[in-house]
């Protein structure tokens, strides 16, 4: 599906190709299954599922989502 906003072109895709990787300017916290920050984010998914899509930019660097991507790989998503 291809959604275009003030000449933005997006491209929405499902993935699973695990070929995506973080961004080296990532300013959060790398967090670690022991975190609780990790913990409400599991939490959260396994509540209400998958809303909130991980972005990523053309050569599959995540742009936004690195906590919720770590998340959801160990969910097996």
């Amino acid at each position: 599906k291809q959604v275009t906003l003030r000449s933005i072109e997006m491209n929405i895709q499902k993935n699973r190709n695990n070929k995506t990787k973080a961004a080296e300017y990532n300013p959060r916290k790398d967090l670690k299954p022991e975190d609780e920050e990790y913990q409400k984010i599991k939490r959260s998914i396994i509540e209400f599922g998958y809303v909130a899509p991980v972005i990523v930019n053309s050569d599959m660097t995540v742009i936004g989502g690195h906590q919720r991507l770590k998340v959801l790989k160990e969910l097996g998503y």
